[in-house]
């Protein structure tokens, strides 16, 4: 916006500029060039009034007097057009007929350009009679190259445009400052519109900008306030949820093993078991749930995790789970890869990836995590059953399972996963594995430090 506003502005002054400038330059040339001939006409004037108070005899030194000051080339003639002064110190007592010195001669001023034989060169001209007791006793002619005429007037058009440049690049210098002033409040209400996911905290100054600024900004602060509002409460809600719901579980799960210890009969205990294994199920679904609940109400405080130092954790608490069933659990994390995320959620998005894979496994799950260029990618392979092509992206959308799917999932799992991945700048995609079941790949911003 910045550039288009002062391409504009600039543009339109450079146009303005130019529309006065070349009429303008016309003018200044027209009259530089009249002004350079009446200075011309007046220093010769000047030098017939010299030359008419003097002797002949003083006429060389006066003669370049006066080229001195001037510049001009300055030739005296008497009557007979014979040269008797001469600025170029050329040969004098010889014939010098010219037709501008004829008509000084004859009592007038002559003022003219001619083209010049002897220059080859267009010249400037201007002769006067010199006049001692009422009579015409000789002429004086100054005369210049008609291109000093043509450099004086081009000297003034080089500042002409040394001036129209200097007024275009003001007048975009001021387009900058203008633009700024009104760019900068955008930016600065932009930069709280990015940062309002991460942190509802941050507000918009409503003091500063112009009028209509401030008044989104007033909005953008109102709307804050309310998603603000909704997000603690939506926080508060899950935190109760997660009291009220884990109690009784706790205590139904404390019932079950003590059938489970006290029963004699072994169908009854077996029972208690499966009981105690569904209670389970449900805590970790109840923990599905609330996780996505607070991915939903915003993400908490985010801090630099390693992230393969978290994987090998996780894969080293999970082992005994996979020894039981028989399930071969290799991991491959190079570390350190550091990544940014709230507490706790690298290892929640690790636990659910091989969750997932255990349940689908048949015999091996591989983890592999490694950095790759700005990015810290994670993946969890397994040998299962794999998922059909059309349904690898559906696996990630809340409570879709695919058609290959064991009985008791909730689909809740690689939902919260590629939501939680999301939530810190990342993606996470299915494919078909190199063991020939499912891969799912993480991908997060790495962290430096």
């Amino acid at each position: 916006m910045t550039r288009r506003l002062v391409l504009a502005m600039t543009s339109l002054v450079a146009l303005v500029a130019l529309a006065l400038a070349i009429p303008l330059a016309i003018v200044v040339a027209t009259d530089q060039r009249a002004a350079f001939i009446a200075q011309l006409e007046v220093e010769t004037l000047a030098a017939a009034s010299i030359l008419s108070s003097e002797d002949s005899s003083a006429w060389p030194a006066t003669t370049q007097d006066v080229a001195a000051r001037t510049g001009a080339r300055v030739v005296v003639v008497d009557p007979d057009r014979v040269l008797m002064a001469d600025s170029d110190a050329s040969a004098l007592d010889r014939s010098f007929d010219r037709p501008e010195l004829d008509q000084a001669l004859a009592g007038r001023l002559a003022s003219d350009v001619r083209s010049s034989a002897t220059l080859g060169e267009d010249l400037r001209f201007v002769a006067a009679p010199v006049v001692q007791d009422s009579g015409v006793v000789a002429a004086v002619r100054l005369s210049l190259p008609e291109a000093a005429v043509e450099e004086a007037v081009e000297s003034t058009a080089r500042w002409l445009i040394v001036f129209v440049v200097c007024v275009v690049v003001a007048a975009g210098l001021v387009a900058w400052l203008v633009a700024r002033s009104i760019v900068a409040p955008l930016r600065r209400l932009a930069d709280v519109a990015a940062d309002l996911p991460v942190d509802l905290s941050r507000r918009a100054d409503e003091a500063s900008g112009p009028p209509e600024v401030r008044a989104v900004a007033r909005a953008l602060n109102s709307t804050a306030e309310r998603l603000s509002g909704i997000l603690q409460r939506t926080q508060r809600v899950a935190a109760d949820a997660s009291h009220h719901l884990r109690t009784p579980l706790t205590g139904v799960r404390l019932r079950l093993e003590a059938i489970e210890d006290t029963a004699q009969d072994a169908a009854l205990r077996a029972e208690a078991q499966a009981a105690t294994a569904e209670v389970d199920r449900l805590s970790h679904r109840i923990d599905q749930v609330l996780a996505l609940a607070r991915s939903d109400a915003g993400q908490s405080p985010l801090e630099v995790q390693d992230a393969a130092a978290v994987v090998r954790a996780r894969v080293d608490a999970a082992g005994p789970m996979f020894d039981e069933r028989g399930i071969t659990l290799s991991v491959d994390a190079v570390g350190p890869a550091r990544v940014l995320a709230p507490a706790g959620v690298v290892a929640r998005i690790v636990d659910e990836l091989m969750g997932n894979a255990i349940a689908y496994a048949r015999t091996r799950v591989d983890v592999k995590l490694h950095r790759a260029g700005p990015m810290v990618v994670l993946a969890v392979s397994d040998d299962g059953p794999g998922v059909a092509a059309s349904e690898l992206d559906r696996v990630f959308e809340r409570f879709t399972r695919a058609t290959t799917a064991v009985p008791g999932g909730s689909g809740l799992g690689l939902a919260l996963v590629r939501e939680s991945v999301r939530a810190i700048g990342g993606e996470a995609v299915a494919g078909k594995s190199s063991l020939g079941g499912l891969s799912v790949t993480v991908q997060v911003p790495g962290a430096a430090g």
